[in-house]
C-alpha cells in the first residue's frame, strides 16, 4: 500500500483492517476519505503521526503516541510528567477522582512524544493530545493554552505545567 492507499493494482485502494495496525474504527474512515480523495483524483496521503487508542471501560483508558515502555526500548530521553485528578476540582466534584493525566515529553526539545489518560471520558479527552502531538506542540505550549476551569481538559494543561515546573494546583516538591 502507498500513502494514497492504493494496492499493488493502481486502481484498487484498501483501508480498513486489510492495511494493519491499528485495527480501528476512526483509523478506517481517515483511511476511507484518503482513498476518496486520491481516486478523484487529488493530492491526497495518509500521513497521520498518530492514531489515538481507546479501551472503553470503567474507567476509560486511553493513549496516543509514544508508551514509555516504546520510548525506553529505543533509549530516548523524555520526561513524564502525571496529573493526578484528585487534585482536579472537575474531577472531584463528579466523584470520578479516580482518573491521572500523563504526558510524555523529549527532553531535549520538550515536544510531546506521547500521552495516556485514564478517567471518565479519557477517549474525549484524548484527542487533545492528539493535536499537540500532529501540531508539535511542546510541554510550553500546552502549559500556555488557556483552560476552562474546572473542566477535566485542565488535566492535560496541568501535566504540561508539571513537565514546566510552573504549577500552582498541586504541590510537587523541587527536583533535585
Amino acid at each position: 500500500m502507498d500513502k494514497q492507499l492504493r494496492t499493488n493494482v493502481p486502481h484498487i485502494h484498501a483501508i480498513g483492517d486489510i492495511c494493519g495496525e491499528p485495527m480501528l474504527a476512526h483509523k478506517a474512515s481517515h483511511e476511507g476519505k484518503i482513498a476518496a480523495e486520491a481516486i478523484a483524483g487529488h493530492k491526497a496521503f495518509f500521513d497521520a503521526r498518530t492514531i489515538p487508542s481507546v479501551a472503553y471501560t470503567d474507567p476509560e483508558i486511553a493513549w496516543m503516541g509514544e508508551t514509555e515502555a516504546q520510548l525506553q526500548a529505543r533509549g530516548a530521553a523524555y520526561e513524564k510528567a502525571v496529573f493526578p485528578w484528585a487534585a482536579s476540582g472537575r474531577a472531584i466534584s463528579m466523584g470520578r477522582e479516580d482518573g491521572l493525566t500523563k504526558l510524555l515529553f523529549d527532553k531535549d526539545t520538550r515536544r510531546l512524544l506521547g500521552a495516556a489518560i485514564t478517567g471518565v471520558n479519557a477517549g474525549e479527552l484524548i484527542a487533545e493530545t492528539v493535536l499537540a502531538y500532529e501540531m508539535g506542540a511542546n510541554a510550553t505550549d500546552i502549559g500556555l493554552t488557556i483552560h476552562p476551569h474546572p473542566t477535566l481538559s485542565e488535566t492535560v494543561f496541568f501535566a504540561a505545567e508539571i513537565a514546566e515546573g510552573s504549577i500552582t494546583d498541586l504541590y510537587l516538591p523541587k527536583k533535585h
